[in-house]
């Protein structure tokens, strides 16, 4: 293979449906990329595009996705489950196995290889607008135990994982997809504390996707991702990788030029560049600057080595008849019913509402997200009204959860000055948050019930208002909230 082939393999450009043209993707695989991060489509598009794309390849392409909370979290038609933090309220490791086992057997009748998860970020700070409940847990023994169970699940079927978002996206209070996040903290302290998950995972991972990150104690001048103190002095030397390690998407704010940023990131040691913005110019510009002698053959073959190890693992699976009746099927969707009580955790318990309920939403759209909910409490026997004055108990929906490009996360001040107002009429309160558990803080000494579901899925909605009519639910809560 020329060293211009070998370049391209180490590019893993986005296929994002309704959007790429796949003329425009078959000629990035005459060029020679390694494989694509597919975003969005049908299981027919998926299926079809994958085809099409393999077709046009000399070599095994490998296809990823987000698949953080199942593959019906970009794909229609296939199954959506809840996050990592559900998942750990359960306090059972074979509930993440299972979540994974699902997943894995989705993606891979799809034809996708690689799953980018699972992530494996500490959820210690409560404003952080994109980790959040995509996090198992505020406590570190519980994300690797959670994630060591999650990452079997995927081995079971051959499917590749990636821990993200190295050296620990948690403690960050912004979202890189808008701007670079910076951790003020010694290196011992990054070090024993965000670090730990992946160093007590790197047996078991197929890849470390390094988060755009900045350190300043360690490296004031570069993200994590493009940093060869990270990749190479720290997790190549000391921390003993040896594995693939992938960037996270170059596209993203954080890094200010994507292509400078490519070239910085595998210089420091990345193998795969994921998502540029402008994958030709990011080409161009490596071949460039191996030809001035910057980028060496031999790394760029150590880089593909790397790769072909992840390509042999999949091999099997893809040589497999596929049986699309998996995906979305009701045993997956029944897994889902069946674990949401186990998820679902009082913070605060109001044991079984009665009475004529008022129910409003937080933030306040003009469509309603908890419809599932609402219908439910109503054959359950519950009389929504429309008016305060008339109610007996006051349920406030709150749909907070990690958005990419948000940059924001739990409540807002106008949102909280509602609550108070609905506090101020002294009648009975219950607070429902289908997604962050932090919209809480502040909360358990001021309204009568908090209920969190992680997630809005319409298992959970069923779910939620069973319990606050006095159904057992049985989660505990895997991160503190705040008086």
């Amino acid at each position: 293979m020329d060293i211009a082939r070998k370049i391209a393999r180490i590019i893993f450009p986005h296929y994002r449906f309704g959007e790429t043209k796949i003329d425009d993707a078959i000629k990035l695989v005459k060029l020679g990329v390694g494989g694509f991060c597919l975003y969005g489509g049908s299981v027919d598009e998926v299926v079809e595009t994958i085809r099409i794309l393999r077709s046009h390849s000399d070599h095994p392409l490998l296809f990823a996705g987000d698949f953080e909370n199942g593959v019906g979290q970009w794909v229609s038609g296939a199954t959506k489950l809840p996050p990592n933090m559900a998942i750990c309220a359960s306090g059972d490791i074979s509930i993440a196995r299972r979540k994974a086992e699902i997943t894995a057997i989705e993606a891979d009748s799809l034809g996708v290889d690689w799953v980018f998860a699972p992530v494996v970020d500490i959820a210690d700070n409560h404003s952080n607008p994109i980790v959040n409940i995509r996090a198992f847990s505020d406590n570190i023994e519980s994300i690797v135990d959670f994630a060591r169970s999650y990452i079997s699940g995927l081995n079971s079927f051959n499917i590749l994982n990636s821990i993200k978002h190295f050296p620990g996206h948690g403690s960050t209070s912004v979202d890189s997809h808008l701007v670079l996040p910076e951790l003020n903290k010694s290196f011992n302290d990054i070090y024993n504390f965000e670090m730990h998950p992946f160093r007590c995972l790197l047996d078991v991972c197929d890849c470390v996707m390094v988060g755009h990150i900045k350190v300043t104690s360690i490296d004031n001048l570069n993200p994590a991702s493009v940093s060869k103190k990270f990749i190479s002095d720290i997790l190549r030397d000391k921390l003993n990788y040896h594995g693939v390690v992938i960037t996270d998407a170059l596209m993203m704010k954080a890094i200010n030029d994507d292509i400078d940023a490519g070239v910085k990131a595998f210089i420091s040691g990345a193998d795969i560049l994921l998502y540029p913005n402008d994958p030709y110019k990011l080409y161009e510009t490596l071949l460039s600057r191996y030809s001035k002698g910057e980028i060496s053959e031999s790394q760029i073959d150590l880089s593909l080595k790397r790769l072909n190890k992840l390509i042999s693992k999949r091999m099997i699976s893809n040589y497999r008849t596929k049986d699309l009746g998996v995906i979305g099927s009701k045993e997956h969707k029944a897994f889902v019913s069946s674990i949401s009580s186990k998820c679902i955790s009082w913070v605060k318990e109001e044991k079984g509402i009665k009475g004529k309920i008022f129910y409003f939403e937080l933030p306040q759209t003009q469509s309603v997200k908890g419809n599932v909910f609402i219908d439910e409490l109503k054959k359950l026997g519950i009389r929504i009204v429309d008016c305060v004055s008339d109610c007996d108990v006051i349920v406030v929906g709150i749909f907070s959860k990690p958005k990419a490009f948000s940059g924001s996360i739990n409540l807002i001040d106008s949102e909280k000055e509602k609550i108070d107002e609905m506090i101020s009429t002294g009648k009975k309160i219950i607070m429902v948050s289908f997604g962050s558990p932090f919209v809480f803080d502040g909360y358990i000494n001021k309204v009568d019930g908090l209920l969190c579901c992680f997630c809005d899925l319409e298992e959970f909605q069923l779910t939620a208002a069973r319990a606050i009519c006095g159904e057992k639910v049985y989660g505990r809560m895997p991160v503190r909230v705040n008086e």
